[in-house]
């Protein structure tokens, strides 16, 4: 595993050239501070999940969690997380070794890098979540979160050495992206938006409040549960013939609640409410784009998933869209899982 401070000898040497000089303008647009935090990472879960800790330029502390099993791997991938869970659970869940995304990416020779976003997993705890919802009005945003992947970005040319990074935005990570580029210019390799749309209406909320909503354990179950087919059996979509649904559900929601979501009621934690400050139109994402749903979700509806792809304002020999039968808007933690990661990995490798 890299230290924080010195890329690898190869890669280390092509930084020197114009590539470093094209992060450093990309830092400069997203206003972000070139400080982080350098104290050598450390490790957790199996040995393989590497936890990184990046000071953002107003002071809070975002986590960042890596995992990388190639020894000088050509590229990393920036998995971004939607609204209510974190990134762990998303991408990593505790549930086997070989589960999640973060994996599967792994596995193939990327380096993984996953953010828990302000309010989420183990970035800093917000102290509102010791008051009640209606204490305190939204403070997040997603410019405010543009920024700090922004910043991000600039930390894995500039410090960790990676020049070609790919985007994986997911459900509220697509929104996230498309406020990443249009406040900047992040140059990523490839972008994928799972599972997101693109509507007239706002996403944002209330700005006189609340500043959270409480989730409960049931409301997770059913949140995870509720877009399976009716004739469904929940062991076999979820767990598919290696695990069963409990299994699965027990594993995504063990890194939630013991993170700094938590809340003081029994398995309760705390979804952090975000403003909309523009509409972040997905024109401005121009590198090679794939847009790709599954068939049977349920949040998300294939007019909406085939708007955003018309307006993704990349060329039309540069983005894809695809539909994927069998899953639902979780289906990156459902048995459909690694035909659905084999379609983001194999058009990464396109370009």
């Amino acid at each position: 595993m890299r230290n924080d401070n010195a890329p690898s000898p190869s890669r280390r040497t092509f930084l020197a050239g114009a590539a470093g000089t094209a992060a450093l303008g990309t830092a400069a647009t997203a206003g972000a501070s070139n400080e982080y935090d350098r104290e050598t990472p450390k490790t957790v879960n199996d040995g393989d999940l590497t936890e990184h800790d990046l000071t953002m330029d107003d002071g809070y502390r975002l986590r960042v969690w890596e995992r990388t099993a190639a020894d000088d791997p050509e590229e990393a991938v920036i998995f971004v997380h939607g609204m209510t869970y974190g990134a762990v659970p998303m991408f990593d869940p505790p549930v086997a070794p070989e589960f999640g995304w973060l994996p599967y990416a792994a596995e193939r020779g990327q380096a993984t890098f996953a953010p828990d976003m302000r309010g989420y997993g183990e970035s800093d705890r917000p102290p509102e979540y010791d008051e009640s919802p209606e204490a305190n009005i939204p403070r997040l945003s997603f410019e405010r979160e543009a920024r700090d992947l922004l910043a991000m970005t600039h930390w894995l040319r500039e410090t960790q050495g990676f020049d070609r990074i790919h985007y994986v935005g997911l459900s509220g990570g697509v929104w996230r992206g498309r406020a990443v580029y249009t406040l900047g210019d992040p140059e990523y390799a490839t972008v994928t938006l799972a599972g997101g749309s693109f509507e007239t209406l706002e996403v944002g909320v209330d700005p006189d409040g609340p500043f959270y909503l409480p989730h409960t354990r049931d409301e997770f179950d059913a949140a995870l549960t509720g877009e399976l087919p009716e004739e469904a059996a929940v062991d076999d979509w979820l767990g598919g013939e290696e695990y069963t649904a409990q299994e699965v559900l027990d594993g995504v929601w063990k890194p939630i609640v013991e993170s700094n979501q938590r809340l003081a009621e029994p398995d309760t934690v705390a979804n952090p409410l975000v403003l909309q400050q523009a509409t972040y139109h997905p024109e401005h994402i121009d590198d090679p784009t794939l847009v790709i749903r599954a068939s049977g979700d349920g949040t998300i509806d294939r007019e909406g998933a085939l708007n955003l792809y018309d307006a993704v304002g990349a060329a039309a020999d540069r983005k894809r869209y695809v539909e994927l039968e069998g899953g639902t808007h979780f289906v990156f933690l459902e048995r459909r899982r690694e035909p659905f990661f084999e379609e983001v990995f194999r058009f990464q490798q396109r370009y």
